[in-house]
């Protein structure tokens, strides 16, 4: 179990809350959002998204919200890899 702090969250309408994400592009749809407002750095996210690919984790367990079991966690791990989060320079 890794337990990812503010990394992982999903903001889900009403009703559609559970203990476990069930269908992650249903779900990950609804994390997008805050991923991009509350992650400060593209460099940062890559570190971490570098070193936790490196653990054998069965869930990934954020503050809030959904837990992420099984192929989830390395498909979150990918798509939040590959999210461009924080300030982009011009």
């Amino acid at each position: 179990m890794l337990f990812s702090g503010d990394i992982g969250p999903a903001l889900l309408p009403p009703g559609e809350d559970g203990l476990f994400v069930e269908n992650f592009d249903k779900h990950i749809r609804h994390a997008e959002g805050f991923h991009r407002r509350w992650m400060g750095s593209n460099d940062t996210k890559r570190r971490w998204c570098e070193r936790v690919s490196q653990l054998d984790i069965d869930m990934l367990c954020p503050q809030h919200g959904a837990i992420y079991r099984g192929a989830d966690v390395q498909r979150f791990i990918n798509w939040f890899d590959n999210l461009q989060v924080g300030i982009v320079s011009a």
